[in-house]
């Protein structure tokens, strides 16, 4: 059975999520996320979001509703059941995005209870730390999550509210500031950094008026200037420029085909499949397929396509093992490629367990033989 290594997932509930931050996007259907009788809400959600599944929305709606920690249970049995050995939760950090309503469960109190998870599942759920650089001392939040509390990269949001280049005019100068600080950190940490990089997903709720913003911050070509001035960044574009770009990569105009101008350009530049929905679908999927088998034969390309779901956000449709039975049917050493080389050389610099992740084990007496095989046996600890 092929192991799968998924770098591109989250574990959230409604209590990490403000209220305000629903209300912006879609009042009806997202207001109704929120009410406790789950069972009816599902059903006018499902007839409010054409497309989806009654048990689906109903399941999804009810892990939401449950405490972080109940939440990582069913999520690992997925996991499981799915052949994935390793998944790296990327938090999300809401608290600029909305208005500045806060959510019910402060974001340093989530930090904390994500890293005590990764101490439940050492070696198989490690984080990613949200980095929002506005947020007051962040720099030094994001050192301490990644060397004291077993953050294993840094997740990154732009349309949530700032521009990802340290020299951009959109961004107040303690902003720059703050990106600076940190690019700089991670590259010589070689610290891998995710950032959502499509035109769907979330914004906040001071650019939900303006589209042609949001896009801008998303956009690939907003990295260009980051990637001048740190060229040794380990730095993976989520979602590989969405659905439809994907399809497309072969455009100028599309993202996906600014994204691949970049892999060619940075040797740390990679960009993952997460929620790939043609891949699902069987009207797209031989499309899909075939675009992906074209792309995994294009030097230097092939070893720069991680796996990841998406999950919790993909829970609507698909478990973690519908979602990764659709890739099985790429030849087997194209599979191995992506499902397992690609992300963990991402994840992991020259294969090797970073030593601030070996002394967090150490501190919570967690031993090599207590971690998985993969850890043990396919990296260097």
């Amino acid at each position: 059975m092929q192991r799968f290594v998924n770098v591109h997932c989250h574990l959230l509930n409604f209590r990490f999520i403000p209220d305000a931050f629903f209300k912006t996007r879609a009042p009806i259907r997202e207001r109704l996320l929120r009410c406790k009788l789950t069972r009816w809400i599902a059903r006018a959600v499902t007839f409010l979001w054409p497309g989806k599944k009654y048990d689906k929305i109903h399941e999804v709606l009810a892990l939401m509703k449950r405490d972080i920690r109940d939440l990582v249970k069913p999520f690992v049995d997925e996991m499981d059941q799915a052949s994935i050995v390793l998944a790296t939760p990327l938090m999300m950090d809401l608290e600029l995005a909305s208005f500045n309503v806060k959510p019910e469960t402060p974001y340093r109190y989530q930090v904390m209870l994500i890293s005590e998870i990764a101490v439940d599942y050492p070696g198989k759920i490690m984080p990613f730390i949200m980095f929002d650089p506005r947020r007051r001392s962040v720099s030094e939040l994001i050192k301490t999550a990644l060397e004291e509390m077993g953050f294993l990269g840094v997740k990154m949001y732009p349309p949530l509210g700032h521009h990802p280049d340290p020299g951009s005019f959109f961004n107040d100068a303690e902003v720059n500031h703050a990106l600076n600080a940190t690019y700089e950190y991670c590259e010589k940490e070689s610290i891998p950094i995710t950032a959502h990089c499509s035109r769907g997903g979330a914004y906040s709720g001071d650019l939900m008026h303006s589209r042609e913003v949001v896009h801008k911050f998303s956009h690939p070509s907003s990295w260009e200037g980051v990637l001048e001035k740190y060229p040794g960044l380990r730095l993976n574009f989520a979602h590989f420029g969405g659905n439809e770009d994907f399809l497309n990569f072969d455009r100028s105009e599309s993202w996906s085909n600014k994204i691949l101008e970049l892999m060619r350009k940075y040797d740390g530049v990679y960009a993952d499949i997460s929620y790939h929905e043609p891949a699902l679908w069987e009207k797209t999927a031989g499309d899909y397929f075939a675009t992906l088998e074209k792309l995994m034969n294009d030097d230097p390309i092939r070893d720069r396509i991680p796996f990841g779901t998406d999950w919790l956000m993909t829970r609507h449709t698909w478990t973690e093992k519908a979602y990764v039975e659709a890739f099985l049917m790429l030849p087997p050493t194209m599979l191995q490629q992506i499902a397992f080389e690609n992300p963990l050389n991402f994840l992991f610099s020259d294969r090797k367990l970073p030593m601030r992740i070996k002394r967090f084990f150490e501190s919570k007496n967690i031993k090599k033989t207590d971690l998985p095989h993969l850890i043990r046996v396919t990296l260097t600890v």
